[in-house]
């Protein structure tokens, strides 16, 4: 099930933080988890909560801001935001996330290796939330943003 409307707000949220014109504060009090659409969670819980820290408040410049690749890995998953794409990956959810996130602390990181390969066997994990590099391709060139010429 997509949702558009979710989808669309996350993936603006998402823009403005990694941009710097919003801070970490403020990207948390505008989102809205409360969709149907597995990709809002898992996009923001495999990703967007991963990008900053939330004990202070702080944009994304300076010397918090995002290395090129994960500017680049941020631009994908809001690229699969602007689709009409189905979330194809398994879901871990919240309860499952929060394991993750545990797990990981105790196990120095093991555990999210083994996941990793784990998930490696539904899809490429390189273009992830995609399921399919085909699709992100064809995603690509249907670009939401630059559309015109430049």
């Amino acid at each position: 099930m997509i949702d558009r409307e979710s989808r669309t707000q996350l993936a603006e949220l998402i823009r403005h933080l990694v941009a710097g014109r919003t801070t970490t504060d403020e990207f948390e009090d505008r989102l809205s988890l409360h969709s149907a659409d597995p990709a809002v969670w898992e996009v923001f819980s495999s990703g967007a909560w991963c990008l900053y820290s939330d004990l202070w408040e702080y944009r994304l410049t300076g010397k918090y801001r995002l290395p090129k690749e994960a500017r680049r890995e941020v631009a994908r998953w809001i690229l699969f935001l602007k689709t009409n794409l189905e979330y194809e990956w398994p879901r871990l959810g919240r309860f499952r996330s929060l394991l993750l996130l545990f797990g990981n602390l105790f196990s120095v990181g093991l555990i999210g290796v083994a996941y990793r390969k784990y998930f490696r066997r539904f899809g490429d994990w390189d273009v992830w939330p995609f399921l399919r590099r085909s699709d992100y391709d064809l995603a690509l060139k249907r670009s939401p943003y630059f559309t015109g010429a430049l």
